[in-house]
């Protein structure tokens, strides 16, 4: 009997845009597509760190999305530079920010749900500039929390992180300065996908070579970008991410499981 493709989901950087990742996998699973790998950079980190390491189901996600603003980032990274005394009187402006970010710390590598056997996270490492690639099995001592919060470090909004890889201290921050759509590495040895169906929410970048075991999927998000949404939140773009997924992929994706 042949075996089942091992799939994985990659979910590309893209800030405000990476909501489209959440219609992407709410069709999917819809669909009864089974995901063995899910992989995410920067955006793409937060929404798999939560489905597949705190376990927050679909209909969670997308709650979230419906009261997510883009000035809950601004608050979130106002009160990280505030004195510590002062910090607590600036978190309600961020919004859900600092309740989520609290069960993001009780997420792990090797604890994951919805089916998922293991997750990747990338970012980027600003003291040798180079990726910095994170997996069930191969985190190189590095925690699912400090892994998914730098990855979604944006630039000049929050301050980098050191992170102690293997006994070396790097000073990282957002992974899609680096790999901000990570094929490869769910192919990699720590991750061993078969097969991947990679939701693209950046405004700029080339889209890989097709081939018969990759899916690529890139949302119209025309007017949404990485740091504003518009006055329907983040509704439209979810919705641009689920009709990506057309019944035509949906076959193509069935007919690698058989």
């Amino acid at each position: 009997m042949t075996a089942r493709p091992r799939i994985a989901l990659v979910l590309s950087a893209g800030g405000l845009r990476g909501a489209a990742h959440l219609g992407v996998l709410r069709r999917l699973a819809a669909a009864g597509v089974p995901l063995d790998v899910i992989v995410g950079v920067s955006a793409g980190a937060v929404v798999a760190g939560y489905y597949a390491a705190v376990g927050l189901t679909i209909d969670e996600l997308l709650a979230d999305a419906d009261v997510f603003k883009g000035r809950h980032l601004v608050a979130h990274s106002l009160s990280l530079r505030l004195p510590w005394w002062m910090q607590p009187l600036a978190r309600p402006f961020a919004g859900i920010i600092p309740r989520r970010l609290r069960q993001l710390q009780n997420g792990r590598f090797d604890r994951l749900h919805h089916g998922v056997s293991a997750i990747g996270v990338v970012c980027h490492d600003l003291t040798y500039d180079c990726p910095r690639y994170f997996a069930t099995g191969a985190a190189g001592g590095v925690g699912l929390y400090s892994a998914v919060a730098t990855s979604a470090s944006i630039p000049n909004m929050f301050p980098m992180q050191p992170l102690e890889v293997d006994g070396t201290v790097c000073q990282c921050t957002d992974g899609g300065l680096s790999d901000a759509l990570p094929i490869a590495f769910a192919r990699d040895r720590a991750l061993a996908a078969t097969h991947v169906i990679a939701s693209d929410c950046r405004s700029r970048g080339v889209p890989p070579e097709p081939a018969d075991d990759l899916v690529y999927l890139h949302p119209q998000l025309d007017d949404t970008t990485a740091l504003r949404a518009p006055r329907e939140s983040l509704s439209k773009a979810v919705d641009a991410g689920e009709a990506v997924v057309t019944p035509a992929v949906i076959e193509r994706i069935t007919r690698w499981i058989g």
